[in-house]
């Protein structure tokens, strides 16, 4: 059973201050998806933006700060409207860290990447979509990105795509009823192999998938990883993956919410999973998404 996003995850912006925001990245020059992997370019985006309000500008990027340090380690941020440049985007997310892609190759990566159901990557099973499955972002990294933002251009106009988080918290509670502390503690003992991308050096890394505050989980990428390495996890291994999917698939305690246009979602890549529910029809759908990766790093409120 899901249930909504709570209250507390939400940040209303006042409107006098999103058209100060709106009007400061509409006075920028458009760039095009490539440029915005410079790093002194996301930096300048920032920085413009940011002096048009610093005080409204910080109070903003405080207010998500907070909500990503506390359960259920996401934010929703309503009330702010964005150009078709995507520069706003920009520059809100280069207060967290630098933005970080796959390099550019449309339309699978983007900088600012845009997220339609025409581009999903079928699942190998269960789902149509591996989007469909809770799931972290770059588990083909090491590490994972920290952070993920996503802002509603569409929603999908039969109702679904209903964004969906998990955090860890609620995530441990479930193991641990379910199968006791000895489970959680072998999950977070047992290092498993995820096969990193190539673009990333390739190889594969050995890491726990569940641990005191980090988790990370896309099974396909470990099955991938022993696939490569021409190996077979042991069945204690498999049996505890086996598991864990079975409770990431069907566990109460799941926040599923809509999205609507303008809203713009943050989490914490680290400490929750995400996914989409199915939309009723992906060919005709016109769901769009626009995401980005942010890694540590870069600009941070304050730094003009």
């Amino acid at each position: 059973m899901s249930i909504p996003l709570p209250d507390s995850a939400k940040i209303q912006v006042p409107s006098s201050l999103a058209e100060v925001l709106l009007r400061a990245a509409e006075s920028l020059p458009l760039y095009d998806n490539q440029d915005f992997y410079s790093t002194k370019l996301q930096a300048s985006i920032h920085d413009h933006i940011r002096r048009a309000s610093p005080s409204g500008f910080d109070w903003l990027v405080g207010e998500i700060r907070s909500r990503l340090a506390r359960r259920p380690y996401c934010a929703l941020v309503q009330g702010v409207r964005y150009d078709e440049g995507n520069r706003l985007f920009v520059g809100i997310n280069r207060a967290f860290g630098e933005l970080v892609a796959r390099p550019y190759e449309k339309p699978r990566a983007q900088l600012v990447h845009y997220i339609q159901p025409a581009t999903d990557r079928p699942a190998s099973q269960g789902s149509q979509f591996e989007t469909e499955k809770l799931h972290t972002d770059t588990a083909d990294w090491d590490p994972p990105v920290k952070l993920i933002s996503m802002v509603c251009v569409r929603a999908d106009p039969d109702g679904g795509g209903r964004s969906q988080v998990l955090d860890i918290d609620t995530l441990k509670e479930e193991v641990r009823a379910r199968w006791g502390s000895r489970m959680l503690e072998f999950l977070a003992l047992e290092a498993v192999p995820w096969l990193l991308a190539p673009y990333r050096g390739g190889g594969v890394s050995w890491r726990a998938v569940l641990s005191e505050d980090n988790m990370c989980w896309r099974r396909y990428t470990i099955e991938m990883a022993v696939a490569s390495l021409g190996i077979e996890l042991s069945p204690t291994t498999m049996a505890a993956l086996d598991l864990l999917e079975e409770v990431v698939t069907d566990m109460p305690g799941i926040l599923e919410f809509p999205m609507r246009e303008n809203e713009l979602l943050f989490v914490d890549n680290h400490k929750t999973l995400h996914a989409r529910t199915p939309l009723s029809n992906p060919l005709t759908s016109d769901r769009l998404m626009i995401r980005s990766w942010i890694a540590p790093g870069g600009a941070t409120v304050g730094t003009i």
